[in-house]
């Protein structure tokens, strides 16, 4: 349904709080003055859009111009999709699909070919094309079953730092990790500062003041903790929950190192995990890996707006090519038949380079465009699809080429909420 009374307008600087109240409705929340410019200072003004009805705001939507990793060490620009609200007075009159044939547009024209999100109710946007991007996992281990099955030799050593001392040390950390982490994106100085790093009051959400631990090794950070401790004491002595809002090592000596800190933190008798990379590294190590109740669900959802500049822009383990005919209802330039033919993948040293071209014979697979989005950072393969019904194979051993091509040897990961 599209209602003809709704227009769509661009908010500036003096009409943003007016804006904002559409997600405090949506949300059925209330943005204090403090969180409010903590998002102002994060948003940029010609990524924003809205809907009016009258004089009133009754819709909110906006962007964040990211550099998104993908395979083969690579970077495509990315819309990072947010503040996603319509006024519950105004729901179900189409103004959701305008906001989202904006952004999309836009991003297009600005040479972004993909957009990402966290969504609140995944059902909701893959009827506009997207896929699940990333899986990310959730864990809740009691502090006396964290135990490693095998030792380590320690390295470094790890201290408390300020938020002065962590903007300088910790963002090189996340960078060098990033530049090879699949789904993972860019963070700007404002991004750690005044979220990642900051700690007021509003943040909190009933977990505790926030920790920075920094690893340390031959005077060099290689590792860091983000956490939070929750206070809880009562006549049996301390009981306090550990929330780890970011664990990360340059490498996997560095993040066991980091991990084992975390697990030996006194006085507290649960240590809990958010946004962690599926599989994760602490189910190989730990005696029970049981014990953490490792908790998947989808996380970071993608959407391919250029099909050519996003497959061209990854890396492939193997030469190679296949041919498939996509579905997309959304944004219907990307829907044909393609040719994606990849060469030089197979030289030491040399990157592969993949070509995506029309194609007018009978197709090798069918799919529709969630369902690459689905397997372009590697989060799933194609005989995954298959298995679900959501992939056509219309030659013999076209899913089995397919994920030859597009095998990953790193699980993509985003950590960032946006």
């Amino acid at each position: 349904m599209h209602d003809e009374t709704i227009r769509l307008r661009q908010p500036d600087a003096e009409s943003l709080q007016a804006w904002s109240t559409v997600l405090n409705a949506a949300f059925g929340e209330h943005l204090g003055a403090e969180e409010f410019e903590h998002d102002r200072l994060q948003f940029e003004l010609d990524r924003l859009i809205g809907a009016v009805d009258g004089d009133a705001w009754v819709g909110a939507g906006g962007a964040h111009s990211f550099r998104l990793t993908v395979p083969g060490g690579g970077e495509v620009g990315a819309a990072g999709i947010t503040a996603i609200g319509v006024a519950p007075s105004h729901t179900r009159r189409g103004i959701l699909r305008q906001m989202m044939r904006w952004l999309l547009d836009q991003a297009r024209e600005r040479g972004e070919p993909v957009a990402i999100l966290w969504a609140s109710e995944s059902a909701i946007y893959q009827r506009f094309g997207y896929g699940m991007g990333t899986v990310v996992g959730t864990f809740d281990i009691e502090r006396t079953r964290a135990r490693f099955a095998r030792p380590a030799e320690p390295i470094g050593r790890i201290r408390l730092v300020d938020r002065e001392e962590a903007m300088r040390l910790i963002p090189p950390v996340y960078d060098a990790v990033r530049a090879r982490m699949p789904g993972a994106v860019n963070r700007h100085d404002v991004k750690w500062r005044h979220e990642l790093l900051d700690d007021a009051e509003w943040m909190r959400r009933g977990n505790g003041p926030k920790f920075i631990a920094v690893l340390e090794v031959d005077g060099a950070a290689r590792g860091y903790a983000i956490y939070r401790v929750k206070n809880d004491w009562d006549e049996r002595g301390p009981n306090n929950t550990v929330t780890t809002m970011e664990v990360l090592g340059v490498d996997a000596a560095a993040t066991r190192a980091v991990w084992e800190w975390v697990f030996g933190i006194d006085l507290v008798g649960h240590i809990k995990g958010w946004r962690l990379q599926v599989p994760h590294p602490l189910m190989l190590q730990l005696a029970e890996p049981r014990r953490l109740g490792m908790n998947v669900r989808e996380g970071l959802w993608l959407r391919i707006l250029d099909v050519r500049a996003a497959l061209e822009a990854r890396g492939y383990e193997e030469n190679g090519s296949i041919t498939f005919e996509l579905t997309d209802g959304f944004c219907p330039w990307n829907a044909g038949r393609w040719r994606l033919e990849v060469g030089d993948g197979s030289v030491p040293g040399a990157r592969s380079v993949a070509s995506v071209t029309p194609f007018t014979a009978d197709p090798d697979l069918t799919l529709d465009t969630s369902d690459l989005a689905a397997v372009y950072l590697g989060a799933f393969n194609v005989a995954d699809l298959a298995r679900a019904g959501r992939v056509g194979e219309c030659r013999p051993g076209a899913v089995a080429a397919a994920d030859r091509l597009f095998a990953t040897t790193v699980a993509p990961w985003c950590s960032t909420m946006f």
